[in-house]
């Protein structure tokens, strides 16, 4: 699933393909996708609408349009936003086509069919999902203050704890893992025994994760890319992710795999206590 760093470089790329153009058609293939309102009346709203702009919030992508409204989009497992031509071919696996003015259209492609894409602003209608979100790994707000309190009263492992997008937004499997390992705490960890220096440790180590994963655009293994169908390289400097049964780059031992909270964790086990 694309994480902060991979959305945020598909909202970078999207910016100059669709800001300024104008919504002339949508076409919905795949009406399990639109979360609301229904596909038809979420097709013919956004018709004539105008894109002003594009923001983010976790792992959300939203569209802005100047009527005061937004697309909200998660893209889920496989899902990606296209800027194509419109003499090019429609990409395979397109589940939902807006056609712009301009000389390109944007294609909402997804393989495994999880996206969804909602149209906010015309009614009461707010996705919980969205308006739950925690702070973001940069935010002033992410501090081992606020996320020591946040565990206060809980026995979860810690890679569940660093999950919950109400509690931190936009980290997922990939970030979690190389945080934890950057940190030298293992996954299993239980958030009751972590000291004021994990705490500190783990802060630190989520915000310079992040921050590589948006300086190498992302992390590409088989179905991420952004607007302009490009891939990110962070998959070469990652430390564990992906890396099951392969030496540890530090200390040389063999990286296990284990799951926790239904994910694949990889972990070292010498370095991570």
């Amino acid at each position: 699933m694309p994480e902060l760093p991979e959305v945020e470089q598909v909202r970078i790329s999207l910016l100059p393909h669709i800001v300024g153009k104008t919504i002339e058609k949508v076409r919905v293939d795949l009406p399990k996708m639109i979360l609301h309102p229904e596909p038809e009346i979420f097709a013919r709203q956004l018709q004539g609408a105008r894109f002003t702009g594009v923001q983010r919030r976790g792992k959300y992508l939203r569209l802005d349009l100047e009527k005061g409204c937004w697309i909200l989009i998660h893209l889920r497992m496989t899902g990606a936003l296209l800027a194509l031509p419109k003499t090019a071919p429609e990409p395979p696996f397109t589940r939902m086509a807006f056609f712009l003015s301009g000389e390109e259209n944007l294609y909402f492609t997804d393989i495994r069919t999880f996206g969804v894409a909602a149209l906010v602003g015309e009614d009461s209608w707010r996705d919980k999902g969205y308006e739950g979100l925690g702070p973001e790994p940069l935010d002033p707000g992410l501090t081992p203050g606020y996320l020591r309190e946040k565990a206060r009263g809980k026995t979860a492992v810690v890679k569940a704890f660093i999950l919950d997008q109400t509690i931190l937004a936009g980290l997922g499997n990939i970030y979690a893992d190389e945080a934890l390992f950057a940190a030298g705490i293992r996954p299993t960890r239980r958030v009751n025994r972590m000291t004021r220096k994990d705490w500190e440790a783990l802060t630190l180590a989520i915000r310079d994760v992040i921050r590589q994963g948006l300086e190498h655009h992302g992390t590409t293994f088989r179905n991420y890319q952004d607007a302009d169908g490009n891939m990110g390289d962070n998959s070469l400097y990652l430390q564990v992710y992906h890396r099951k049964g392969r030496p540890c780059k530090r200390c040389g031992a063999l990286l296990k795999q284990i799951k926790v909270a239904g994910r694949g964790s990889v972990y070292c086990p010498h370095c991570q206590k």
